[in-house]
């Protein structure tokens, strides 16, 4: 396996489409092998990874493709089933700590309505 590549994050697609200081944008081309049991609707877990992935990246950015925090905490809630051909992860940081980072996500469909928003804890490693 290739050091510092997430190969989870590449199998389900997802991308990093903008990173600073103070945010994330992620994004996933839907895949139908990516859908629940109920056609044209994606997993939820698939949902949960792209807000993780996305808060994770703000909290701590990669340092050479290695991950420099993990997850202590995250809640998701579903507000409508995620359809369509891509979903977006926009997250942003609510407190930044010494060891730490507070997140938030809202992750939308390709018309920008939101199917679920998120809150989630990062401990820098």
């Amino acid at each position: 396996m290739e050091h510092g590549v997430n190969r989870f994050n590449e199998y389900l697609g997802i991308k990093v489409d903008h990173l600073d200081n103070s945010g994330c944008t992620a994004f996933l081309e839907v895949k139908e092998d990516l859908y629940n049991s109920l056609e044209g609707v994606l997993h939820g877990g698939v949902t949960f990874t792209l807000a993780d992935v996305a808060m994770g990246h703000a909290a701590s950015p990669p340092e050479n493709g290695i991950q420099q925090c993990v997850t202590s905490e995250l809640k998701i809630n579903y507000l409508s089933p995620a359809k369509g051909r891509k979903l977006i992860a926009e997250s942003n940081v609510i407190k930044r700590g010494r060891k730490l980072i507070t997140m938030e996500a809202k992750i939308k469909d390709e018309d920008g309505k939101i199917v679920a928003v998120a809150l989630g804890t990062y401990a820098r490693i």
